[in-house]
């Protein structure tokens, strides 16, 4: 709580406007941010399905356990967000649309290992693919979040991740139309932080792979 605090503070000390945010909706958004973002630092760091898929199980047994499977939904949208940005180009567009043949082809190998990844998955795992339950549907959702982590470099030149999951946090905080570029720069950085906290506590850690 108190560093949630701190950081929303540090964002009405540039941007008055940013105090008709409600607090409990901040902290729920940067919760989820921060879920999502350690989700990424950990494929970054493991790659195979064979460790990112289970950390996308967990997290979701672990909200669901907590009651707060309101936080794995909000983790969703920005994942999609992830999704898109690794074939995306520096002003937002899909690298198809607009990128020439070495832009093409790296979209299609990232699109191919998204596909192995969940069909390496559905295979092995789901034993009537014409009767897809409850149960498969949520596995597969599961198995989503990690395939669209696959390709995105936080780090790139143009910071069109952290660009990207900023103007959705706006936008879902409902404060799009009026924070200072200050207060955008600021929820840049702290969504960065994030990333690079959870980076460095998932490489403190002792793993063997």
């Amino acid at each position: 709580m108190e560093w949630w605090k701190k950081s929303y503070t540090s964002i009405t000390e540039v941007d008055e406007s940013f105090k008709s945010v409600d607090f409990n909706k901040f902290k729920e958004e940067m919760t989820a941010l921060r879920m999502e973002l350690f989700g990424l630092a950990w494929q970054e760091r493991f790659k195979s399905e064979q460790y990112t898929i289970p950390q996308s199980f967990f997290t979701r047994l672990y909200l669901q356990k907590i009651n707060s499977m309101q936080i794995w939904d909000i983790m969703g949208e920005y994942n999609e967000k992830i999704a898109m940005c690794a074939t995306m180009t520096e002003d937002g567009k899909q690298i198809g649309e607009v990128g020439g043949g070495i832009g093409r082809a790296k979209a299609v190998g990232i699109n191919k290992s998204r596909a192995d990844m969940a069909d390496k998955w559905i295979d092995t795992n789901i034993k009537d693919k014409t009767n897809i339950t409850e149960e498969d549907e949520a596995s597969l959702k599961c198995v989503g979040r990690a395939v669209n982590r696959i390709g995105v470099d936080i780090k790139r030149f143009d910071c069109i991740t952290v660009r990207q999951l900023t103007g959705r946090l706006v936008v879902r905080l409902d404060c799009d139309a009026y924070i200072n570029s200050e207060a955008a720069f600021r929820l840049s950085a702290l969504i960065f932080g994030l990333h690079e906290g959870a980076k460095k506590a998932i490489n403190d850690v002792d793993i063997q792979i």
